[in-house]
């Protein structure tokens, strides 16, 4: 093929300008209307990542739009670089609210997939210890051992709002992608704790880009992170037919980005 002529070359880099401006007019008039969802053809326009097909953005990297992002989140979550970030000098709390980030939207049953890394100094601090079957190291007493170990962060994804159906994202030695802290459910049997405990620790360093592709289903949880499938048809008790997606704000740094969604059938 041979190389483009100049006058070629300067139509196709005017129309990557001209198309790249007409993408940021559009986004200028979403932040005056944040209630307007991003579209895939704005993630086209702009060049990033596009997800398979049928996949809704909930974040267009530069606004709020598809977040209840209200006054009292000023200072806390902010958008810098395409990227969802999550303050650790955050402003005094206002009783009664709170400070996790949830979409506008509520879902029933999809398959959600989002990028998520803790940009965190890693620094070796005492912690419980959650074994592989979902329980923590104890001495012969049955007292938890606090042992040390490189932490860089604590984070998580709530399905349909709620902390039973978390998504963990954190340090444990484990890996991210427990299911709803069923470590601290007394009543569960050995078996339930083990479907909610990741099957192989597929974490990436610290402040390495991560990615989540979640699928809930009714009562039933799948959880792939980095291409590796971690968890595989937990069950979430007592979680309700619908809710938001909330990125949890446990006053560590976390980063998001790259946040779609898909609804399917039960």
């Amino acid at each position: 093929m041979n190389a483009l002529t100049h006058s070629q070359a300067s139509r196709r880099d005017f129309i990557k300008t001209s198309a790249f401006s007409a993408l940021v007019g559009v986004m200028a008039a979403r932040t005056a209307d944040s209630k307007t969802p991003p579209t895939i053809e704005d993630f086209q326009r702009l060049g990033s990542e596009l997800p398979p097909a049928n996949f809704t953005p909930l974040f267009d990297g530069r606004t709020w739009a598809s977040w209840q992002h209200d006054p009292h989140l000023d200072g806390v979550w902010e958008i810098t670089d395409g990227v969802i970030r999550l303050r650790t000098d955050e402003p005094p709390r206002i009783r009664g609210k709170s400070y996790d980030l949830s979409t506008t939207r509520k879902y029933k049953d999809f398959i959600l997939m989002i990028d998520w890394r803790l940009p965190g100094k890693p620094e070796v601090k005492p912690h419980q210890w959650l074994m592989d079957d979902g329980q923590f190291h104890t001495d012969a007493a049955g007292k938890v051992i606090m042992k040390d170990h490189l932490t860089w962060g604590d984070s998580g994804v709530f399905l349909r709002g709620v902390r039973a159906a978390q998504i963990n994202i954190w340090c444990q030695p484990c890996g991210s992608g427990e299911v709803g802290t069923k470590f601290k459910d007394t009543q569960a049997t050995q078996e339930e704790r083990m479907k909610t405990m990741p099957c192989i620790r597929a974490d990436k360093g610290p402040g390495e880009w991560n990615r989540f592709i979640i699928t809930l289903r009714g009562d039933r949880v799948d959880v792939s992170l980095n291409d590796k499938d971690v968890i595989q048809g937990a069950r979430v008790k007592d979680i309700p037919v619908e809710g938001p997606i909330t990125l949890q704000n446990h006053k560590d740094a976390v980063e998001f980005r790259r946040i779609f969604i898909k609804e399917v059938e039960h």
